[in-house]
């Protein structure tokens, strides 16, 4: 594998292409609920939240099996043991973080208008954040998988694209989950 600026830029160069696009939908997609995001400003505060655990969450992970794979102490097989850890690692943390928001809101709810009931919130929250998690864990492994097996860095590829495609999923169930809940 080359590491070369050029070689990395043109590697790169249809990735940010591509996640570029993504974060386009995914800003019309906010612009066509702006309605929503107004009667509820809080939604307002709670997207670049979700949106942030859930990034993390995949470039945690994918950095810990790009790692394992290069190494050599995790095969770029679904039965691996010590993948399977990390994925199951990954879930309960997202579980816990956004368990903890939704606790730490409906507690400040009393004081600071939210909009809306504070369970209400509270369970578009963790809505939002279990599915962004366990969407963020298939991703992750999917693309750190699918770059290996191509010989591509997975460091490369993986960042962007789960961040990206990670903020319009983290966009997409939170409208879902304000459709289910609130509206």
């Amino acid at each position: 594998m080359t590491y070369t600026w050029k070689d990395i830029f043109k590697k790169s160069y249809p990735i940010l292409i591509f996640t570029a696009f993504i974060g386009i939908l995914g800003g019309q997609m906010l612009n066509s609920i702006e309605r929503v995001l107004v009667e509820i400003p809080v939604l307002l505060f709670l997207l670049p939240v979700i949106n942030g655990v859930g990034g993390n969450l995949g470039i945690v992970l994918g950095a810990r099996i790009s790692s394992g794979l290069h190494s050599g102490y995790i095969e770029a097989d679904m039965g691996d043991e010590e993948m399977k850890e990390n994925m199951i690692v990954t879930l309960i943390v997202g579980c816990i973080v956004y368990l903890s928001i939704s606790i730490t809101l409906a507690a400040t709810s009393t004081d600071i208008d939210l909009g809306v009931f504070a369970y209400e919130i509270s369970s578009v929250v963790i809505g939002a954040g279990l599915i962004l998690t366990v969407s963020i864990v298939f991703l992750t492994l999917l693309l750190t998988f699918i770059s290996y097996r191509k010989k591509l860095d997975p460091d490369d590829v993986v960042p962007p694209l789960v961040t990206t495609v990670g903020d319009f999923i983290g966009i997409a169930s939170l409208l879902l989950m304000v459709w289910v809940v609130i509206l």
